[in-house]
């Protein structure tokens, strides 16, 4: 049955070109060669960067329109100013309730540039609060903890040619089956919930399930999809409703398909088990799945998926079924 999803429709790697003995007298530790960058490119969705440019001019003219806003009620920022600076003085009177009543009434326009400053600042320290709360909970995946694990990541990142191989975590997440890529400034980290890699270890050692969503958030990496700067291009613009969601579709499509290309797996079987979970997505029939997902159609499926950051999984595992399509359906 798995053979019927293999993916045939991207340029795949010879094991043999890409895979170096290690040099004689060092650890027997696998070297693998970089993928062609080329073969890498093809796997992208074909909308995925005209989307970023969209919300990264977007993002820009956002900006650029609060700080014209700005700039244009400067009469209005003047005296509110002289307001504040009044009752600064009159407080040594005890007027508090007065000053308390002026800075209320702050025009909108200083509390869009307030937000714009202080989100901007807030951003890094957030990120690395975030990072030190799942790096305090989580058990780091290293050579020693889960050697078959971190040899994935170091595959994977010998065949996206990266300088340095990510930090990958598992962390305990009460039943949930999930896995994300994330950053803090200049570097990149990925998690793993352990109900997820039990899948692995306890009930199947399905590895190719495994690897596959270890690739797909390798991708995210690799696209630079978690990483400061692109966060900040569209800091903005990703917040407006459908909009964003669109342009995370396609990021999704695209370490879908990145992903099959690194772990030679068509993903069908990861994706099951966010569907039926780790002890019964085994038991679906890939085949009789993909047919029902051809028929889910209608208004209310299109409206639902319109506003979702990931394709609804009718969608993706059409797309991941049929790799000939190249780029799945964003709508």
């Amino acid at each position: 049955m798995d053979n019927q999803f293999n993916p045939q429709g991207i340029p795949q790697q010879q094991p043999a070109s890409h895979y170096a003995p290690p040099p004689q007298g060092s650890p027997q530790r696998p070297v693998w060669q970089p993928i062609d960058k080329r073969i890498i490119r093809q796997t992208r969705h074909k909308a995925e960067l005209p989307w970023y440019v969209f919300l990264v001019i977007l993002n820009i003219l956002l900006i650029v329109g609060a700080v014209i806003y700005f700039i244009a009620s400067e009469e209005k920022n003047q005296a509110y100013y002289d307001a504040v600076a009044q009752s600064v003085v009159q407080s040594a009177e005890a007027d508090t309730a007065d000053f308390e009543e002026k800075i209320n009434d702050m025009p909108e326009n200083i509390e869009y540039l307030i937000m714009i400053i202080f989100t901007a600042i807030a951003i890094p320290f957030v990120v690395s609060y975030a990072y030190a709360q799942y790096r305090s909970m989580s058990v780091r995946i290293t050579e020693k903890t889960y050697p078959e694990i971190y040899a994935i990541v170091e595959e994977y990142a010998q065949k996206l040619g990266m300088k340095r191989v990510p930090k990958i975590y598992m962390v305990q997440g009460d039943g949930v089956l999930n896995a994300f890529s994330a950053f803090i400034p200049f570097r990149q980290y990925i998690e793993v919930y352990a109900d997820l890699l039990e899948v692995a270890y306890r009930e199947y050692h399905d590895m190719a399930t495994i690897r596959f969503i270890i690739a797909h958030e390798m991708s995210h990496i690799y696209y630079k999809h978690a990483t400061m700067h692109y966060y900040y291009n569209i800091m903005f613009s990703q917040l407006i409703p459908i909009l964003g969601p669109t342009a995370s579709r396609a990021r999704e499509y695209s370490c879908d398909r990145l992903a099959q290309l690194l772990s030679g797996s068509d993903g069908v079987d990861a994706m099951m088990t966010l569907v039926a979970g780790k002890h019964l997505y085994r038991q679906v029939d890939k085949v009789d799945y993909v047919q029902h997902a051809l028929g889910v159609k209608g208004f209310f499926v299109f409206c639902y998926n319109l506003v979702s950051s990931h394709p609804v999984m009718t969608k993706r595992v059409v797309a991941l079924a049929d790799p000939l399509r190249r780029s799945g359906s964003l709508f």
